[in-house]
C-alpha cells in the first residue's frame, strides 16, 4: 500500500523568471495542477526577486519604473508525497535554494 498523503515542497528563487520557469516545468513536464502551486514574496512587500531578469529587464520601454526588487520569491507546491522528489529535483534544476518539505 502506497502512502499518497499530501506534502508541501518549497524553494526560494532569486528572480521572477526562475520562479516562472520552475512553475512552467512542473505543470508542462510533470503534469502538476497549477492550482496546487503557490508564489509569494519572502518578505511582506511585493517583489520581483533580488535582481532584474526576463520580462522585468528594461528594454527601452516607456513604463517609467523598475521592477520591485525587495527579496526572493517562495514557490511551493502541494503534492502527493510520492511526487515530492520530482518537485525538489525541478526546483533544484531551476535554481531554487533552501528547498524544504513540510
Amino acid at each position: 500500500m502506497s502512502d499518497n498523503a499530501t506534502t508541501s515542497v518549497s524553494a526560494l528563487f532569486e528572480t521572477r523568471e526562475a520562479a516562472d520557469y520552475a512553475i512552467e516545468h512542473l505543470v508542462q513536464q510533470h503534469g502538476l495542477n497549477r492550482a496546487d502551486i503557490f508564489v509569494e514574496p519572502v518578505g511582506g512587500d511585493n517583489t520581483a526577486g533580488n535582481r532584474i531578469s526576463g520580462g522585468d529587464a528594461n528594454k527601452g520601454n516607456d513604463a517609467g519604473g523598475e521592477a520591485p526588487l525587495r527579496g526572493a520569491l517562495k514557490v511551493s507546491a502541494d503534492v502527493a508525497r510520492d511526487q515530492a522528489g520530482i518537485v525538489e529535483g525541478t526546483f533544484r534544476e531551476m535554481g531554487g535554494q533552501d528547498i524544504a518539505r513540510r
